[in-house]
């Protein structure tokens, strides 16, 4: 089936349609063509850059019903299932069971004497990831298509939570369990009690696309794809955090619901002439959820830190959803050839991406929330911790009832390419990116007067007097509250300037110099600039190596650093704010520097070598390296990545081929922080002062990960039956190592905290998977594929230990245990029928 008749046009996703079973989609079914990859020359042939092409699939031989000829291939029998089948990380995107299967329809349809064509493929129908695909077109004249397609994305095998109405948006309590008075054992047992469940995501996605020629300069297409995802999540779902409080509040790990979709659309049209190239496109995209948000029952009640008071009885919490968004953009790209085999592309765009979704009530609770003095819940001016919930469970309660937000953006991106001798090519581009955000959001509260936003559905203000989160120009004018959301306006400048000379036959030299100046607003820096210097080198002194180097230095700097320009944000830039007696509480410490402010000094080396000891033979090598050091105290100091890999591969003729791969890379991040030693209430935001940030809190972080891949394949003929072998080995191994000034740098200090070497436990993920498969010839177009997978995965991740004893530890109660390890086995007996 040529390729070209089926050839996307580049704008939109799935463009390639397969699943697990075969990524292939079906391109490997009939192995390799006795041939190879020339009908002229013995041999496999190679890229320019040295590599062997892969063998091309065997040649149809259709069959002839009047003016159309036609070929295909039916795949169908049965799969078995046997070990910790059920296990998430064997079933992630696949979800694999025992059934019977059609693996793969794949039919084509030619009619020769005018180059119509009809292509249907299909695989793993009714499975989770099954997917169909209709094309149907002329050559040089016009394509239809339309594909449905399914993935499941098992998230947890594990899962016990202990609310019912998983999947909606209404998680309410058990029998057994009461909202807001159920003690931590009662919430244990039923946890324990809870069988296990599985929480997945399905994505189902259909679409539908053409292209036209309208002439032979003029082209038009569109797509239309629709995205749906149905399911349940784990996710949060907090009551004001019990940590420093036990006994008290709720931390919950919750199930969100998951029903949504996604409606893309793309279109446009392409000129291509002798001497212009144009083509004008619109893509949009519209999200839409059906909840906007989703309700949640606490079993545990509240208790006040302040003696003789009493906590509101509040015990349902609420959690928003993505909000519904539109996306459109308009483009246009003109290209002309120039002089000197040259070319000069122009792109302009402009975008709009906006949101006016329904906003939720700040809080979901009846009678009061806050907390009451002297054991009562009276409202009234005895009580000022106490709100009436009736003024903030409606959407009287906001500023405004929708969000109306958007971002527009503006692109114009020009680019020159000259060829001013057959040696010497030189290249230059200029680029302008702005996004600019509108309708900043005030949270104000007419009803009140209130300004600002209620905090964990209210219960943080229920425990701790002054907490709710509100500032009120009247009653409450020393508050600090974030009151505004915060608009991220961007402006990117790119500029880059190259050339690449070729001294004689054997050397090439580049060099590329790029600048870029970020300008953002309302954040630590207005104004950061990149500087790079990009060489390369593409050396062929050897008949039988290629080699190829890369080295780029990057220099980022900026303006004056400000920690901290989000006052305008919070409520002490609104009128009425009046400092508490100690001063407003500092924001955070002055030396910190974010990573994508800080300005950095980056070295990065790639070094590849292509080898060729056989005509039939290839050995490839590459050696790489990335070493980025920050300007930072506080906040992420390094960043360093180093690996390298080792391939063989040997083809010695089209029905053999093998390879052997290896792989190691290793990451270091260094990272640096203070411990607040005033609670959050200390004035003085100097690293090394007097209160909050003394020298005594500092603490330091070393995350390093290595990772190990390793692999082998085999492909062979004996006679007319066909062995195919593989092995997939991957170690990652993450440690995450500490350093402390003092006891006090620690959030959380207990001497059984401290762990050997101030280092946490290792966490090491390693999968190793065998593939061993038989094709056996049964009679003229049928065979038969017997085959055996096997994977055996190893988890270990310190955050989930102890989880196997329970998920409720006090008034924290968590739905997954983790991933867990696993073996599993995957056999599979199936029939091909050439059609």
């Amino acid at each position: 089936m040529p390729v070209s008749v089926i050839a996307d046009s580049g704008v939109g996703v799935d463009t390639w349609r397969a699943n697990k079973l075969d990524p292939t989609a079906g391109a490997t079914i009939n192995g390799c063509d006795d041939r190879g990859t020339s009908w002229l020359l013995p041999g496999q042939r190679r890229s320019p850059t040295g590599n062997l092409y892969a063998c091309p699939a065997p040649a149809p031989h259709p069959d002839e019903h009047g003016d159309w000829q036609y070929y295909g291939v039916l795949q169908m029998g049965y799969l078995g299932t046997g070990g910790d089948d059920r296990n998430a990380l064997w079933n992630r995107y696949v979800d694999w069971d025992s059934s019977l299967i059609l693996g793969l329809l794949d039919l084509m349809f030619e009619r020769p004497d005018d180059g119509t064509y009809a292509n249907v493929r299909a695989s793993r129908v009714s499975d989770d990831d099954q997917y169909y695909q209709a094309v149907f077109g002329r050559a040089g004249s016009y394509k239809v298509q339309a594909f449905l397609r399914d993935m499941p994305n098992v998230l947890s095998a594990n899962a016990k939570p202990i609310w019912n109405g998983v999947g909606t948006n209404s998680l309410t309590l058990p029998a057994g369990l009461t909202p807001g008075r159920s003690t931590s054992a009662e919430a244990a047992a039923v946890s324990a009690a809870t069988p296990e469940r599985t929480l997945s995501v399905k994505r189902s996605k259909q679409g539908l696309g053409f292209s036209l020629y309208l002439t032979p300069q003029w082209t038009a297409y569109a797509d239309l794809s629709d995205e749906e995802r149905k399911g349940a999540r784990p996710y949060g779902g907090s009551f004001f955090f019990n940590f420093p409080f036990p006994a008290n509040g709720g931390v919950f790990e919750t199930t969100k619901p998951i029903d949504d979709s996604t409606i893309n659309l793309n279109g446009g049209l392409r000129y291509a002439g002798s001497v212009w190239r144009m083509d004008f496109a619109y893509s949009g995209s519209f999200y839409r959820d059906r909840y906007t948000r989703y309700t949640f029952q606490s079993p545990f009640g509240l208790y006040p830190v302040v003696p003789g008071a009493v906590s509101a009885p509040l015990y349902q919490g609420q959690m928003s959803t993505e909000p519904d968004n539109d996306y459109h953009n308009l483009k246009a790209t003109f290209t002309r050839k120039l002089p000197m085999n040259g070319e000069l592309s122009l792109t302009a765009s402009a975008g709009r991406m906006s949101q006016n979704d329904t906003l939720i009530a700040p809080i979901d609770c009846q009678g009061v929330f806050g907390l009451g003095l002297g054991g009562s819940l009276q409202l009234g001016p005895k009580n000022p911790f106490l709100y009436s919930c009736a003024n903030w469970n409606t959407s009287a309660a906001l500023s405004r009832k929708s969000a109306d937000m958007r971002i527009d953006t503006t692109l114009v991106d020009a680019r020159v390419v000259l060829q001013p001798t057959s040696d010497l090519s030189v290249r230059g581009g200029l680029r302008f990116n702005r996004d600019d955000y509108r309708n900043v959001y005030l949270a104000y509260n007419p009803l009140t007067g209130d300004y600002g936003y209620v905090s964990e559905n209210g219960t943080q203000g229920s425990v701790v007097p002054g907490e709710v989160g509100l500032f009120n120009p009247l009653t409450d004018r020393s508050a600090v509250t974030r009151v505004r959301s915060l608009p991220l306006d961007i402006q990117i400048v790119d500029a880059n300037f190259g050339a690449d000379w070729k001294l004689g036959d054997r050397n090439t030299l580049g060099a590329t110099f790029a600048f870029n100046r970020y300008e953002p607003t309302n954040r630590e820096r207005q104004r950061i600039d990149d500087n790079s210097l990009k060489l390369t080198w593409v050396n062929r002194a050897l008949d039988w190596l290629t080699f190829r180097a890369n080295y780029t230095y990057l220099k980022q700097t900026g303006d004056r650093y400000n920690y901290n320009p989000y006052d305008f944000t919070y409520s002490i830039s609104l009128p009425g704010y009046v400092p508490p007696p100690g001063g407003t509480p500092a924001h955070t410490v002055d030396a910190l520097r974010k990573y994508d402010m800080s300005s950095r000094d980056e070295h990065k080396l790639d070094l590849m070598a292509t080898v060729m000891p056989r005509d039939d033979m290839t050995v490839s090598a590459s050696l790489r390296g990335d070493w980025n050091s920050y300007d930072a105290q506080i906040g992420r100091q390094a960043y360093h990545t180093v690996g390298a890999t080792l391939q063989w591969e040997w083809q010695p003729a089209p029905s053999t081929n093998m390879s052997v791969y290896a792989a190691w890379d290793r990451s270091q991040l260094r990272l640096a922080n203070v411990q607040d030693q005033g609670d959050g209430a200390g004035v003085d935001p100097h690293l090394g002062g007097s209160t909050n940030y003394a020298l005594k809190g500092l603490w330091w972080e070393r995350d390093t990960q290595r990772d190990y891949y390793a692999g082998a394949t085999l492909n062979h003929r004996f006679g007319r039956v066909r062995l195919d072998a593989s092995w997939n080995y991957l170690y990652s191994r993450g440690l995450d190592a500490f350093a402390y000034a003092g006891p006090s740098a620690l959030a959380y200090f207990v001497d059984s905290f401290l762990v050997p070497g101030n280092a946490f436990p290792p966490m090491i993920y390693r999968v190793q998977s065998f593939t061993f498969g038989v094709t056996v010839p049964i009679v003229e177009r049928v065979s038969m594929r017997l085959f055996d997978y096997y994977e055996r995965g190893h988890v270990s991740d310190w955050h989930y230990f102890g989880f196997g004893s329970g998920l409720a530890y006090d008034h924290r109660v968590y739905t997954d245990g983790g991933p867990q390890s696993y073996r599993a086995n995957l056999v599979g007996l199936l029939v091909n029928v050439q059609l």
